[in-house]
């Protein structure tokens, strides 16, 4: 008798661990992947920020990835894409300049150039604090040597900030970086562009009616994950209790013996 209550436990803990595993596999999905480790942190801050619950895994090499639960998977997106995460990869002079063949003409010299200082110029701005986008555009002409009018060379800017960060009083100051790092680049051939990026609301965590009130309820007061644990618990216990009756009248018992068996521990 006391070998088939045993058995009659341990269908019923294996059951809620493997409710528990398919949970815990199934309420996560991956963000992004491929991220260098500070890149994931970035990331994880910025949701943290928000409220949402986010991890990072260690993937080949030095390589991870941020996984985030399924259903903040679309605001996860829209938080990170407001602090314009993940960072673009910019390229550096040495990376463009790296010799592709025997011989290159001047003008592939030239575009690869160009390419270079914007890269360059686009990374430094970057870095500024409250900038989520910079992009500078130059355009250097090709004048020719022997021509006497000369045209100048030009730069287009284009910073978008946090809403928190007031770029203004940087103007001056950044058109004089760009003005100074590209060679014949006038100060007042540079425009300056700023953007705020727009104030984001992300969403409460979304819980389905089919879940009933006290599920959501209940998923308000405790984290996203947390809620869907207990919820699957419950629903794991609820499927238990329901085929214990079966499974008492194929040993030929009854609710009572089994009272008796769980209060008499």
């Amino acid at each position: 008798m006391a070998h088939r209550t045993l058995r009659v436990s341990r269908a019923m803990h294996a059951l809620l661990a493997l409710t528990l595993a398919l949970l815990l596999s199934g309420c996560t999905v991956e963000l992004y992947s491929g991220l260098s480790e500070q890149e994931a942190n970035e990331m994880l801050a910025a949701l943290s920020a928000e409220g949402i619950d986010a991890r990072k895994q260690r993937g080949e090499g030095s390589q991870w990835a941020v996984q985030v639960d399924e259903a903040r998977l679309g605001a996860a997106v829209a938080v990170l894409r407001n602090n314009g995460l993940p960072q673009e990869r910019y390229t550096t002079l040495g990376e463009v300049f790296q010799r592709q063949g025997l011989v290159s003409t001047p003008a592939e010299e030239r575009m690869r150039y160009i390419h270079a200082v914007s890269q360059e110029l686009s990374q430094t701005l970057r870095k500024l604090d409250g900038v989520v986008v910079a992009r500078v555009h130059v355009v250097i002409p090709a004048n020719d040597p022997l021509s006497d009018k000369l045209k100048p060379s030009s730069a287009s800017v284009f910073i978008k900030h946090r809403p928190d960060t007031d770029l203004r009083l940087l103007v001056p100051a950044v058109k004089d970086m760009v003005a100074h790092g590209i060679e014949g680049l006038a100060h007042e051939q540079v425009s300056l562009t700023l953007v705020e990026a727009r104030r984001l609301a992300v969403p409460d965590r979304a819980v389905p009616e089919a879940q009933g009130p006290a599920v959501a309820g209940l998923a308000e007061w405790l984290p996203g994950r947390t809620a869907a644990v207990l919820a699957g618990l419950f629903a794991a216990a609820a499927l238990a209790l329901a085929a214990l009756p079966a499974l008492l009248r194929r040993r030929g018992r009854d609710w009572r013996w089994f009272a008796r068996q769980v209060f008499r521990r």
